[in-house]
C-alpha cells in the first residue's frame, strides 16, 4: 500500500507536469477598433494602465507612411498619438499593442486617414489705413501661408500653435480694391481655404455685442474698472469699420452714473473712451464719429445697465494683480508666529484699488497637521516642527459672498539663510 500511494503521487505530479505542458497559455488577440484622422492631424489615443505593466507598439500595413505613431510607457498610462501623413485608400494602417512580459495583445486600432478639409471663410470689407482682425479656421498640425495682392492690404499673421480653433490675425487696407487671399498649408501646395479682402470706404457702426451693455460697481472699489470681469466698456473696441482718423466721443444721459477715460488711438482701435461705473442704475449713451474736420456723425445709441458687483468680486480683482500669490517663497523656520489675517486684509481687500471696513468682513482658518502648525482665532498660524503644512482662510462678507484661500509655508533651517 504504501508503495501504491508513493505511485499515485507520482502520477498526480506527472499529470499536473504535463498539464502546463500540453495546455501552455495562448496569447489572446484584440479587436481592432475602426480610428479616423485626417491628414495633418492627430489624434489621441492615449490609455491607462498600471504603473507595472510594460506595453510595446507595432504598426503593420504601414509601409505608405499613412501614419506616423508616437507611443510611450508614461506611468500610469500609456502614451499614444497618431498623426496622419497621407490619405489611405482599400489598405488600412494597423496599430497594435502589446504586453510585452504576457505577449497578449492590449489594444488594437484600424486607422483610416482622410484627405486635407477645405473651410470657408467670409468675404471681408475695411477701411483704407485700418487695422482689421480676422478670424481663420486651422485644425491642422502646419502653420497657413497667404498669398494676396500686397498692393491692397498688408496681411499681419498672429499667433502661431495647433489646435481646432480659430487663429487670430490682422490684415489693414492699403488701398481701394480688391484681392484675393488664398490659404495654404505650410511646406505644401494644399490650399485650405480663400477669400476676397475689399478696401473702400464703409460707414462706421457698433458692433451688436455691444448695444446692450451690463456694468458692474461696488462702493468698496476706488474705481469700477478695476474688475476684469464687467467693470468698464471700451468703445474703441465697440465700433466696426471705424476710420483712419475717427475720434469716437459720447453723450451719456445719466451722467451721475458713468464716468469716461479718455483713450488713445491704438494700433488696432481709433481715439475714442473707455465707459466704468459710479454707482446702480441704468442709462443710454450716444456714441458719436468724428473724422477730421467734419462735423461729427451719431453712430448709435447704446443702453448700460449697472449692477453691484459682490464684495468677493472686489477680492478677486485686488488677487489677480498679484500674480505669484502669496505663498510664494513664504519661508518661515520653527518657533515664527505669521499673522495671515493681516497680510491677507492688507494684499486683498485694503489696498491703492478698494477699501473695507473692520465689521464688514470675517475671517475663519484651518492649519494642518496639528503636529507642525496650529493657528489661532485672530488667524496668527505658529511653525511647531518641519514638515509639509496645508493652511486655509476663508473669508465672510457683509454682503454674504464668500472667497476661499491657502497654500502652505516654506518651513526651512537656519542653513539655508546662510
Amino acid at each position: 500500500m504504501k508503495i501504491l500511494k508513493r505511485t499515485t503521487g507520482i502520477i498526480l505530479t506527472l499529470i499536473i507536469s504535463l498539464s502546463v505542458v500540453v495546455f501552455p497559455a495562448t496569447a489572446s488577440a484584440a479587436t481592432a477598433e475602426n480610428k479616423t484622422v485626417s491628414r495633418y492631424m492627430s489624434i489621441n489615443l492615449t490609455f491607462n494602465k498600471k504603473e507595472s505593466d510594460e506595453y510595446e507598439c507595432k504598426v503593420e500595413n504601414n509601409e505608405k507612411k499613412y501614419i506616423k505613431v508616437d507611443a510611450n510607457n508614461e506611468g500610469g498610462y500609456y502614451w499614444l498619438m497618431v498623426n496622419g501623413l497621407k490619405a489611405t485608400k482599400s489598405e488600412k494602417p494597423i496599430i497594435t499593442i502589446t504586453d510585452t512580459r504576457s505577449g497578449v495583445e492590449i489594444k488594437k486600432f484600424k486607422i483610416t486617414v482622410n484627405e486635407v478639409k477645405k473651410y470657408k471663410h467670409a468675404n471681408e470689407k475695411i477701411n483704407k489705413g485700418v487695422w482689421k482682425e480676422i478670424h481663420i479656421k486651422n485644425p491642422y498640425n502646419k502653420e497657413h501661408v497667404f498669398s494676396y495682392n500686397k498692393k491692397i492690404i498688408k496681411f499681419e499673421m498672429g499667433g502661431f500653435g495647433y489646435g481646432n480653433g480659430n487663429w487670430s490675425h490682422h490684415i489693414k487696407g492699403l488701398k481701394k480694391g480688391t484681392t484675393t487671399v488664398k490659404v495654404k498649408l505650410e511646406k505644401t501646395k494644399i490650399v485650405i481655404g480663400e477669400f476676397k479682402v475689399t478696401v473702400g470706404n464703409y460707414k462706421a457702426t457698433i458692433k451688436k455685442a455691444y448695444k446692450n451693455n451690463k456694468l458692474k460697481y461696488n462702493e468698496h472699489l476706488k474705481k469700477s474698472y478695476w474688475l476684469s470681469d464687467g467693470g468698464s466698456i471700451n468703445l474703441g473696441e465697440a465700433i466696426k469699420n471705424f476710420h483712419a482718423n475717427s475720434k469716437i466721443t459720447v453723450k451719456i444721459k445719466n451722467k451721475s452714473l458713468l464716468k469716461t477715460i479718455k483713450l488713445k488711438k491704438e494700433k488696432y482701435t481709433p481715439e475714442a473712451v473707455e465707459l466704468y461705473a459710479t454707482k446702480k442704475g441704468k442709462t443710454t449713451v450716444d456714441v458719436f464719429e468724428k473724422r477730421g474736420k467734419a462735423k461729427k456723425k451719431k453712430l448709435g445709441t447704446i443702453s448700460v445697465k449697472v449692477t453691484r458687483a459682490t464684495d468677493a468680486e472686489v477680492y478677486g480683482a485686488n488677487r489677480e494683480f498679484d500674480n505669484d500669490g502669496i505663498f510664494y517663497e513664504f519661508f518661515v523656520q520653527v518657533g515664527d508666529k505669521v499673522d495671515l489675517k493681516t497680510i491677507v486684509t492688507k494684499r486683498y481687500l485694503n489696498t491703492n484699488i478698494s477699501s473695507f471696513k473692520d465689521d464688514e468682513y470675517k475671517f475663519t482658518f484651518k492649519a494642518s497637521p496639528a503636529e507642525v502648525i496650529t493657528v489661532d482665532q485672530n488667524g496668527i498660524y505658529t511653525i511647531l516642527s518641519n514638515g509639509n503644512n496645508d493652511v486655509y482662510y476663508t473669508i465672510t462678507f457683509a454682503d454674504g459672498s464668500k472667497v476661499s484661500g491657502g497654500g502652505s509655508f516654506d518651513i526651512v533651517d537656519d542653513e539655508f539663510f546662510v
